[in-house]
């Protein structure tokens, strides 16, 4: 299975299209169980947020709330505290299935040069075929990625359908910086937030980060 995030590995066997064995394999340790030994434990929110560039605000959430009941205030957590870290979490949740399902899996079944050839008037399908065209006309294959280098996928959509998943490829991109403006507007920074903590968030609401 291509594309898959995180370091890990998925191996199936099957036999006459049924799954008869399955296991995942982690391939990479990085040592975060250890280097986290003699921290300060208020320091876990922001160490373990590195374990994932995608997915880090879920990583840093779980500590904090660990940390809410080791210092025994996990039914102390004021309401706008609760609000915006779930508000912090739910941006990351939307960002991250975004590039999961688009920008991380979708390439494994969408054939992006069934844009090069485009003739109508998207937008979102013109960017990627002037993307596509500079390419092409320099020769520089290195120029199309994250399009290349390409592998060979299940590319059975009909042309028009793979097609309008390409718009919706590009226009995902902008999606997902809008989800991470709004997890920044509450958590200070995205990726690796820095306002969720032990007993709630450093931030505050305001009518402007509302607006």
């Amino acid at each position: 299975i291509t594309r898959i995030e995180g370091h890990l590995k998925i191996e199936a066997t099957v036999d006459g299209g049924e799954v008869k064995d399955a296991k995942c394999v982690g391939t990479l340790f990085r040592g975060f169980e250890i280097f986290m030994k003699d921290r300060d434990p208020r320091d876990a929110v922001h160490i373990t947020q590195r374990i994932c560039g995608v997915c880090p605000t879920s990583h840093g959430t779980t500590a904090a709330l660990n940390l809410d009941s080791a210092f025994g205030v996990a039914d102390k957590i004021p309401n706008n505290g609760r609000i915006l870290r779930n508000l912090i979490q739910g941006a990351n949740y939307i960002a991250s299935h975004i590039v999961h399902f688009y920008h991380l899996a979708a390439l494994d079944y969408v054939d992006v040069t069934e844009v090069a050839d485009y003739d109508g008037t998207d937008p979102e399908l013109l960017k990627a075929k002037d993307f596509i065209s500079r390419a092409l006309a320099a020769g520089d294959m290195s120029m199309l990625a994250p399009f290349y280098p390409r592998y060979e996928g299940d590319y059975r959509l009909p042309k028009k359908v793979a097609q309008a998943a390409v718009a919706h490829y590009v226009e995902a991109l902008n999606m997902r910086r809008l989800a991470h403006e709004l997890s920044a507007i509450y958590s200070g920074r995205m990726p690796h937030s820095v306002a969720v903590v032990a007993g709630g968030v450093t931030s505050h609401p305001s009518i402007d980060s509302i607006s």
